[in-house]
């Protein structure tokens, strides 16, 4: 059992903390520019730019992508200097054919990337990978109504419950933390753990 903790619990708030610095990156990259003498005037409450329906990609220096952002709205409010994005999903690619996606209703993010909130029907699922020569990955999905990251102290939680599938193994509970330095997953609440059978020796 503690070997299939620490290998659902290895990859998912780094990877996510990397796909979700992209959405501030990108959107203050792409801000529409005051125009010089003009005078910008924003309500308190009112996005100060937003984006439409909008696809944002980052590339290694051999030309793949290696992240990628799609949002139907994205805006961003002067007075908070936060941006939230509706109807988010994002996808990061690793070496090789390793690959996360992440998705839900509405993202939100600070100015300097540190924290982030994903919230109704949040998912991040890392797919099955089975390269020859490397051990087989299973298939892992975390999902809950709210996930929230802290970049700098590499801790992400949820208040919500949460449900993990890994492999044909499957976890719920009413809250969890994880830390990443620690290398800990606590669950809290009502926890339930559901480890399928071993497969029959040949």
């Amino acid at each position: 059992m503690g070997r299939i903790w620490h290998q659902l619990t290895l990859y998912l708030p780094v990877v996510l903390m990397g796909l979700l610095a992209l959405i501030s990156y990108w959107l203050v990259r792409t801000a529409p520019a005051a125009q010089q003498g003009a005078e910008v005037v924003v309500t308190s409450s009112a996005p100060d730019y937003f984006l439409e329906v909008f696809t944002a990609q980052s590339f290694n220096p051999a030309g793949s992508v290696v992240r990628q952002v799609q949002g139907a709205r994205g805006q961003h409010f002067a007075d908070s200097k936060w941006t939230q994005i509706d109807d988010f999903h994002s996808q990061v690619h690793g070496k090789g054919a390793d690959v996360l996606f992440a998705q839900a209703q509405h993202s939100l993010s600070n100015e300097d990337a540190s924290e982030f909130q994903l919230r109704g029907d949040a998912q991040v699922l890392r797919p099955a990978l089975d390269v020859p020569g490397q051990p087989s990955r299973p298939r892992a999905l975390y999902r809950s109504e709210f996930l929230h990251v802290f970049a700098q102290t590499e801790i992400a939680k949820s208040h919500l419950p949460v449900e993990i599938e890994y492999g044909k193994h499957r976890f719920t509970a009413d809250a969890m933390v994880y830390d990443n330095v620690a290398q800990t997953l606590e669950l809290k609440g009502r926890v339930k753990a559901d480890f399928a059978p071993p497969p029959p020796k040949r």
